[in-house]
């Protein structure tokens, strides 16, 4: 028998120290006993113990609920010891809306992923997500650096309103997370269904991201170091058609030789690239590789008054434009960031508890000169507007250079070429000589939270009250200018050389401007939360909570959107629990908005969830399954967002109405005065109306796990801008209103596969998402065909005619219903009477293909483990998704000839030669052919693709060869990202939804890394 107590006295062989778990909590009666004798001891209230041991004695420490650890009595008296939980699967932690429950009550529809699978090469969290989780819809449409955040939407689009995004709480604080770094990051969580998103109230129609930072531990101090860096190129760049085929293809458009043979040789022989220019400015732009860079450091430990978390990181993300190296600034893109974060937990009293969280990141952005603005009423980022511009031009426009004279010690002076057509410009110049801008964005996050232990009061009562503050600036410095360009006009028949004259006078000067922007938030919680078990049978859990947020934006472009944006709420939950069998949840939500008037502007929104786990039965039969658990949950959300960002709906406005008028003798400009905003007086919340049934397995000890669900929602009173109020009411800008239900049903779920044999252990994963929405009734004007009308069909749908191919020759245009599209030639477009009424018109548009948001999105990999090796495999794709085609380059010679590049893809089209009726392109015109263009089956493309999106090849050094030189772990590894894709379309990316190619491309990463511990 041991010997138990704790009352030994102090001697010179004496062993002492206090016992903690990784909270910092003290704990009492953990036995602490010699390994191999009766000797022990056991803790007392404080967790503190003595014995008596010595040098090379081995103590065993154990305790009901943790995990036994054995530690060798060294040359010091002292061994503090920190135990950490023995948690059976279905006693592990889930986050949760406004709190944590135990995986086994978890009855809500919520997916999470492994911070380990984010640890890729991207600079923005969010774009790290794609393909990761069941329920979590993410495209990426660009890849430009600073440029690139993903559209992101859980379970689909649910409303044709303003709202559709999710909400986003870091720690809690509704917050962006697209610039925090992986290594701060604990856990993300996507709650789904209205029983795990109602607490939220209005802000949760469209589901909710739990972001959780990593917080301190009671443990010794460990220090973590991650290096990285690597490359990137941009694999599927638009391909631009040569100089002497884009001659040939004008003479083709325009039925003459508008370039003679001898020109057009010249060009193929790369005769005098001055007077024959031929330019691919792809290749003028961009360059084959660019680096990144990324670096963290954290340390983390803690005792048991205080526990801490500390990271700083850094990271690189160069774009792949060429520099300009006769410029003292660059012309590429360049994005640095640096994150640092504080969190803090300190143990006031044996009930009171303090932490405090600080985060921050500063992002400092470099880009060439142009950009960030609206040309022909459409935004441009930098590398979109150098597209515009290569787009507008064609390789004939210019040289890019040209000799404009000689310096003083007779070296050749260069100027930029000018383009030959009215409205181009040279895209070299732009980005070389268009001076640069420059970003810096900052981020501050705070949060104090005190929380009190009232068990004194009512056992498993606490309270904990939470403060925040945000802060979010940015200032964006633009120096600009315009570099003078040149054209040749002659030949001197004297001296052979050039003659130059200047076409537009440029600034010797950079320009100077600056805009700032900023915004800051504060927030206040005040939260109770009870848990108890009766009976070791009845689990009880209930939490209420007071919620309000106070956001300004603090540059604001008008008066009214620079008045504090409010929020309040309040939120109820309460669950419980038979024997870990029968689970029953209630959650609500009750929130004020501004945007309603009294007596409409707070509203209620309930849910209630059940569950049972069967495989808890006594009679449960099947051992080979040992989870399964059948849930499911209704309830009621909302939405308060108006259209364009506007605020208080029921409010009118008066301002300068329709303009003024000039009166008097002397006519003189008096402005005048009427309603800017029609208030409407019961504008109420949208709602959504969400039901969810799911089943989690889990066979064979866990080695095969299943999550999935089936989910529906009907939303009512979408709350939108009236589209069918005539103009002769005299109203500058629609009432808002609330009109439209939309239903959105899908499939979503999670399936694993873990195995060892041996020293090798491997993973197989998978999630899949299936989202279909449909619009029941929408504010459109009636349509003579019910097929062309948005409702009925899923929000974003693409109409158009059915093209059949392409007419063979004037017979078949003669047998054919007459299309009312303009003239019609041989190897133009033939289209489908769809109503059959003899013509081909407005009225055969009808849906065509899908919309821009994937109705399914997926990602499957494996993992593989040997002895210190490590690979992993990773795809992800999306299917059920049509994108559009057209504009500039696409269209040949949309602008007429000779105005506009073209792809290589122009070379396969139809021909009198070659009348192929399959042919990518029709027949080649002077402008845009008003039949060919139409909006139809030739003008979109399918969207589905395959993305060998990371590999990863690592080795993890053993403990033994490591420990002599102070380190606790350390890897080595390889890494690539976006490998591969393979998709139907090829002309570029897909994901980025461009209609003509003219987004930057997602790029291929390949980085070297290491990380250790200490």
């Amino acid at each position: 028998m041991m010997k138990e107590t704790s009352n030994v006295s102090p001697t010179d062989n004496s062993v002492r120290g206090t016992i903690i778990d990784e909270k910092g909590v003290p704990l009492p009666g953990v036995s602490v006993a010699i390994k191999g004798t009766s000797t022990g001891v056991i803790s007392d209230i404080n967790g503190y113990y003595i014995i008596n041991a010595k040098a090379g004695d081995i103590l065993v420490f154990s305790f009901v609920g943790f995990k036994s650890q054995e530690i060798t009595v060294g040359k010091k008296p002292a061994l503090d010891i920190v135990m950490k939980e023995d948690v059976h699967e279905l006693e592990e932690t889930v986050i949760v809306g406004m709190g944590k429950q135990r995986k086994a009550s978890v009855i809500g529809s919520i997916s999470s992923v492994s911070i380990k699978e984010l640890e890729v090469p991207q600079r923005n969290l969010t774009n790290a997500l794609s393909g990761r989780i069941a329920g979590a819809v993410v495209v990426q449409r660009s890849g430009e650096p600073g440029q690139d955040n993903a559209d992101f939407w859980v379970r689909g689009i649910s409303s044709f309103g303003a709202n559709q995004k999710p909400l986003v709480l870091v720690d809690g604080v509704e917050r962006d997370m697209s610039d925090l770094s992986i290594e701060e990051v604990e856990s993300i969580s996507i709650l789904k269904d209205a029983s795990a998103t109602a607490v939220y109230g209005v802000r949760a129609a469209n589901g909710v991201v739990l972001v959780t930072t990593r917080k301190g531990v009671a443990q010794k101090p460990v220090i973590e170091v991650k290096l990285e860096t690597g490359f990137s190129d941009l694999p599927t760049m638009p391909k631009l058609l040569d100089g002497a085929n884009y001659a040939l293809l004008a003479n083709e458009a325009l039925g003459t030789e508008n370039y003679t043979l001898e020109y057009i040789d010249n060009l193929r022989n790369g005769t005098n690239p001055f007077l024959y220019p031929n330019v691919n400015w792809m290749d003028q732009l961009f360059r084959k590789y660019s680096t990144n860079t990324n670096a963290a450091i954290n340390i983390r430990g803690g005792g048991e008054r205080a526990r801490y978390y500390i990271s700083a990181s850094f990271i690189e993300d160069n774009g792949n434009l060429k520099n300009n190296p006769e410029a003292d600034y660059k012309s590429n893109i360049s994005l640095r960031r640096y994150n640092f974060r504080s969190n803090i937990d300190l143990t006031l009293t044996k009930t009171t508890n303090l932490s405090l969280e600080i985060g921050a990141n500063m992002t400092d952005m470099h880009q060439p000169g142009l950009g960030n603005e609206y040309v022909d009423n459409r935004w441009f980022s930098p590398v979109e507007l150098l597209y515009y511009y290569s787009y507008l031009s064609n390789p004939l426009s210019a040289p890019v250079r040209v000799p404009i004279g000689k310096d003083a010690f007779g070296n050749t002076e260069w100027g930029w070429g000018a383009p030959s057509q009215v409205g181009e410009v040279n895209p070299a110049e732009r980005l070389f000589g268009s001076g640069y801008n420059k970003s810096f964005r900052s981020q501050i996050m705070s949060q104090i939270t005190l929380k009190q232990d009232l068990s004194f009061l009512l056992k498993g009562l606490d309270i904990q009250a939470s403060f925040s503050f945000d802060a979010n600036n940015q200032t964006i410095q633009n120096r600009r200018k315009n570099s003078s360009t040149y054209n040749i006009t002659g030949v001197d028949d004297e001296t052979g050389e050039f003659q130059v004259a200047e076409i537009t006078k440029g600034n010797e000067f950079l320009g100077y401007n600056v805009t700032p922007s900023s915004n800051r938030a504060e927030e206040l919680k005040v939260q109770l939360n009870y848990n108890q078990i009766f009976n070791e049978a009845h689990r009880v859990g209930a939490m209420a909570m007071y919620y309000q947020r106070d956001y300004v934006d603090q540059t604001a472009g008008s008066s009214i959107k620079s008045l504090p944006y409010k929020k309040q709420g309040l939120a109820l939950r309460t669950t419980y629990a038979f024997k870990d069998r029968y689970f029953a949840e209630f959650n609500m939500g009750y929130n004020g908005s501004e945007n309603f008037p009294k007596g409409k502007r707070f509203g209620l929104f309930p849910a209630g969830a059940l569950g049972y786990l069967i495989s808890n039965e006594s009679f449960w039969p099947f051992k080979a399954v040992n989870v399964l658990k059948i849930r499911g949950s209704v309830g009621l959300v909302g939405s308060e967002s108006l259209p364009d960002n506007m605020r208080f709906g029921y409010l009118s406005y008066f301002g300068e109405g329709l303009g003024g008028y000039y009166f008097g003798m002397a006519p003189s400009f008096h402005e005048g005065i009427g309603e800017d905003q029609i208030g409407v007086a019961d504008l109420t919340w949208e709602k959504g109306f969400k039901k969810d049934i799911g089943i989690e397995l889990k066979m064979f000890d866990s080695m095969v796990s299943l999550d999935l669900d089936y989910f529906h929602e009907k939303r009512s009173d979408i709350l939108i801008q009236r589209q069918s109020v005539p103009a002769t009411m005299g109203v500058i800008k629609q009432p808002f209103a609330n009109m439209g239900v939309m239903v959105n049903q899908g499939i979503d779920g999670t399936l694993e596969f873990n195995h060892s044999i041996g020293d090798f252990r491997y993973k197989l994963y998978g999630n899949f998402t299936y989202t279909h929405n449909e619009i029941k009734e929408m504010d459109e004007a009636q349509k003579k065909y019910a097929y062309r009308m948005q409702t009925g069909h899923r929000y974003g749908q693409h109409f158009g005619l059915i093209a059949l191919g392409l007419f063979q020759d004037q017979k078949e245009i003669n047998e054919s219903p007459e299309q009312k599209f303009g003239d019609v030639r041989p190897g133009d477009v033939k289209y489908l009477d769809y109503n059959e009424d003899g013509v081909v018109d407005e009225d055969d548009k009808c849906p065509i293909g899908y919309s821009s948001v994937p109705e399914i999105v997926y990602g499957f990999g494996a993992q593989l483990f040997w002895k210190g090796f490590d690979f992993g495999i990773f795809f992800r794709g999306q299917a059920h998704v049509t994108y559009g085609l057209g504009g500039d380059t696409f269209i040949p010679f949309n602008k007429g000839v000779g105005k506009g590049n073209l792809f290589e893809k122009a070379l396969d089209r139809w021909t009198e030669d070659n009348p192929n009726p399959n042919a990518f392109y029709p027949r080649l015109s002077n402008g845009a052919s008003s039949n060919n263009w139409q909006s139809s089956t030739r003008t979109i493309y399918n969207g589905r693709l395959l993305r060998l999106a990371d590999l990863e090849l690592g080795y993890t050094f053993k403990k033994s060869w490591i420990a002599p030189i102070g380190m606790k772990s350390l890897r080595i590894y390889c890494l690539a990202n976006n490998v591969a894709l393979f998709a139907p379309w090829d002309m570029w990316d897909p994901e980025t939804a461009s209609f003509n190619g003219s987004k930057y491309p997602l790029p291929r990463k390949v980085n070297i890394g290491i990380r250790a511990s200490f």
